[in-house]
């Protein structure tokens, strides 16, 4: 279950981290059986330059040989009964999805995106509770800059309050609250844009900035095995470069309340 400091954090910047969650026993072979998998199967990453990765669908069938709860175990699925509510929430029958492995180019340089800013769950003004809940599972270390998905931390709460002032008729498409937040919130709109000679992770990273009674701040999923993150639905957030030397290996699934 999370403690009231970490039930506080996830409110006030829509994620939150519980370090060692799952054993790293388990993880440590369930990462083997995704490396053991690649490699009789000749899978090797695709794309160009910083974008060189092993896709999702190449390794879908070892995330569903595997089920949710086997995996991720009872302190996680406290965690979510927390933020959702017990009985609020399907079990999901497989583990998730594993990310796309991120392929490492560590002689690239690495820096904050400003477009694919977006939504995996709609924001639609008629909802009345959380949504749901997105967990992401380090299966190995995952350092800064080395791909790790990066969100707007802050962002949800503000996001919460554009779809209560669109009203019940407002469907909240990740589209239509990209757009939304870029007018109604100068840091996210300044976030989605280019400007000659900035320091873009000074400017969004390095320190927060408060915003309408919200700390926004660009923060790195990393960790260690076994790390879990628990992220609102309603937080912007973002692919990421791995300029470091390993692949970024995550799991990640979308708890949706029923």
């Amino acid at each position: 279950m999370l403690t009231a400091e970490q039930r506080h954090e996830f409110e006030r910047r829509g994620v939150v981290c519980l370090r060692g969650a799952v054993a790293a026993a388990r993880v440590a072979a369930f990462r083997e059986d995704i490396l053991a998998f690649i490699a009789a199967n000749g899978i090797r990453p695709t794309g160009s330059g910083q974008w060189l990765a092993i896709p999702p669908s190449r390794t879908r069938r070892i995330a569903r040989a595997h089920g949710f709860a086997e995996l991720w175990g009872e302190p996680v699925m406290d965690a979510v009964d927390t933020l959702v509510s017990a009985g609020r929430w399907t079990l999901p029958h497989h583990a998730g999805q594993i990310l796309a492995l991120n392929w490492p180019q560590p002689g690239f340089p690495w820096d904050v995106p400003r477009q694919s800013w977006h939504l995996d769950y709609p924001a639609p003004g008629a909802a009345s509770a959380l949504p749901g809940v997105q967990v992401f599972l380090c299966l190995d270390r995952v350092e800064p800059r080395g791909g790790a998905t990066l969100v707007a931390a802050g962002m949800a709460r503000l996001v919460d309050a554009i779809r209560q002032r669109r009203g019940p008729a407002w469907e909240g498409r990740s589209a239509d609250a990209r757009q939304a937040a870029k007018r109604e919130v100068p840091w996210f709109g300044e976030l989605c844009s280019a400007r000659a000679g900035e320091d873009r992770i000074a400017r969004f990273m390095a320190k927060a900035t408060e915003f309408d009674g919200a700390s926004l701040q660009v923060v790195e999923l990393t960790g260690e095995p076994g790390d879990v993150w628990l992220m609102h639905p309603w937080l912007p957030h973002n692919a990421s470069a791995n300029s470091r030397e390993r692949p970024r290996m995550v799991l990640t699934e979308r708890i949706r309340a029923s």
